[in-house]
Order: structure tokens, then sequence, then C-alpha cells
């Protein structure tokens, strides 16, 4: 029994994905790769359909379909504030952002986004679990167990590298800035001294600080950007953006130089 509902969760992993990327491509007029993992898969929406199929299959079967509804967005809701909250907390940087839609919360969940998770329970509900679980039962359970351990196995690894991916991301922006304010602080001493000696203005001084600063941060944030291969710009062009991190205006800066190498490569 486990087994086949580890399956049904990637199942759902996926149908979310694809649900995902329409429902923004609409909204935003444009094609949109979502989702943490670099998989067409999302966690976040396997985990609500299994937690809402075991409470309408076994603990609230008296359910209508005005309950089903309700309960799905709410409980959408209460998750997706969840989760957008520990990976902020996790990594300093978010994969959705819901502050330019009406009715949001601190720009994690919105009204309307809730309400179409609401939708997408009844449809779970009515539609789809009605023709996957009976197939999902009826597997063998021999072969339920090893696709089992299959698709489970691949989205560790997935999220693994994942992981891997946006911690060193963030360690190679920081160690960067690190470089550049040392590297800084040497020129800028140097300079000031040099100014003084043959009583430059103050203003010319700072200009000439600005462009110096300007140039050793496009020359490192550029090398950076253009380190990743394909598979790591993806990844890494999945996040939406960073915050709450003292480097974050940096990080930021790193992260829209990537995703402008994206494009480049989707349009070529």
């Amino acid at each position: 029994m486990i087994c086949r509902y580890m399956i049904y969760f990637i199942l759902l992993s996926v149908l979310g994905y694809f649900y995902e990327c329409l429902a923004m491509t609409v909204w935003a007029g444009k094609w949109e790769n979502r989702g943490f993992l670099y998989g067409p898969v999302i966690p976040i929406y396997g985990a609500g359909a299994l937690c809402g199929t075991i409470l309408f299959e076994y603990l609230y079967t008296s359910y209508t379909p005005m309950s089903v509804f309700l309960i799905s967005m709410v409980a959408s809701a209460i998750l997706e504030y969840v989760v957008h909250y520990a990976l902020e907390q996790a990594f300093h940087a978010y994969w959705w952002d819901y502050s330019k839609s009406p009715l949001n919360l601190n720009g994690r969940i919105c009204l309307p986004a809730s309400i179409g998770f609401g939708i997408a329970g009844m449809i779970i509900v009515y539609i789809i679990n009605p023709f996957i679980l009976p197939i999902l039962m009826g597997l063998n359970e021999a072969f339920a167990e090893v696709t089992a351990l299959l698709m489970m196995g691949l989205l560790a690894a997935d999220l693994t590298v994942t992981i891997c991916v946006i911690t060193a991301f963030i360690r190679r922006v920081e160690s960067a800035q690190n470089f550049i304010n040392e590297h800084m602080d040497s020129f800028v001493g140097n300079f000031l001294d040099e100014s003084m000696a043959i009583n430059s203005r103050f203003y010319s001084t700072v200009d000439k600080i600005e462009e110096k600063r300007k140039k050793l941060i496009d020359s490192r944030f550029e090398r950076i950007a253009d380190s990743y291969e394909y598979v790591y710009r993806r990844i890494i062009s999945g996040v939406k953006g960073f915050k709450g991190n003292r480097y974050s205006v940096m990080l930021n800066d790193v992260l829209s130089r990537v995703k402008k190498r994206m494009k480049r490569k989707e349009n070529e």
C-alpha cells in the first residue's frame, strides 16, 4: 500500500508541474518553467494531493464538492505558506512571489491561487483519483515496490543535486563579494594616498572608485554566470529571487545574469 502511494505522490508531483507551468504561462503570456527541482516534478503538489487523498478516502468520506473545494483551498494555502517560509529560511531564496497579486499574504499565498488549488482539489478527487487509484491498487506488489523505489531514488538524487547547486551558487557569490570588498579596500587606500598627494578633487576620486568597483563586479559576476552548464543554469533560474541575506543584492544580480543566458540559449 505504501509503495502505491509513493508512486501516486510522484505522479501527482509531475501532473502538478505541468499544471503550474501551464497556469503560469497563461498568467504571464509566455512559457515559464516552474519548480524547485531540475526534473519535471513539484513535490508540494504531490504532498498536497496525497494528504487530500488520505483524508477523503479514509478519514472524511462523507464529503461534498463544496467541502472538497473549501478544504483543498485552505489546506493548500497553509501548505504553500509553510513551504515558502521554510525555503526562505533555508536558502534566503523564494521560488514564487504573489506580492503583485490581489489579496496576497506576504507574497507567499494569494486568494486567486488558493481558489485555483481548491478547484484542482475537486479535479483530483472526482476525476483523477477514480481513474488512477484503481490502476495503482491493481499493480503487482513486486512491480510496485521496484517502481516506487526507483522513482523515490530519482527524486532524492534530483533533490540532492538541486540543494548542492543552490548552496554552491550562494557560496560562490558570497566569496566573490568578499574578494571585491578586499580588493576595493586595498584599491581605495592606495588611490586616496595618490589623490591626496596630487590634490585631486574629491568628486573625481569618488567617481573613479565607483567606476573601478563596477568593472570589478561585472568581471567577477560575469565569470560566475558563464561558468555554469545548462543543467546548473536551469536549476538556478528556477529561483525567483533572494532576500533576507546581506548578499541578496549581489545574489539577485548574478541570478539575473544567469537567467539572461538561459533566455539567450533558448532563443538560439
